[in-house]
């Protein structure tokens, strides 16, 4: 049985890490609720990833341990408060984009 008042909310990316930190504190006794974080923007994705196949995985993961499935988008945040600060110290260092010198 659930405890009353101990909520958690797990980030789930639909790998298996974040699948079983679910799990464990679902089994633990927390209300987990699962949270995708979408952290950039499907437009510049040029990868094997993609942020929509991600995010059904996560859905997927939370359908299968009977969680709560929440949705947030920080693509703004993450490209304002990460990442250009990233490219940014990497130019001052003279780095290229693979962190070679």
């Amino acid at each position: 049985m659930l405890a009353a008042g101990r909520r958690v909310a797990c980030a789930v990316s639909g790998g298996v890490d974040s699948a079983v930190a679910a799990l464990l504190l679902r089994r633990r006794g927390y209300q987990v609720t699962g949270v995708f974080m979408k952290n950039w923007d499907p437009l510049d994705e040029q990868g094997a990833c993609s942020i929509d196949r991600d995010c059904e995985d996560a859905y997927r993961v939370c359908q299968k341990l009977d969680i709560p499935f929440h949705q947030v988008s920080y693509v703004k945040e993450y490209w304002n408060e990460v990442f250009s600060i990233v490219l940014c110290r990497c130019e001052k260092r003279g780095w290229t984009d693979n962190g070679q010198r």
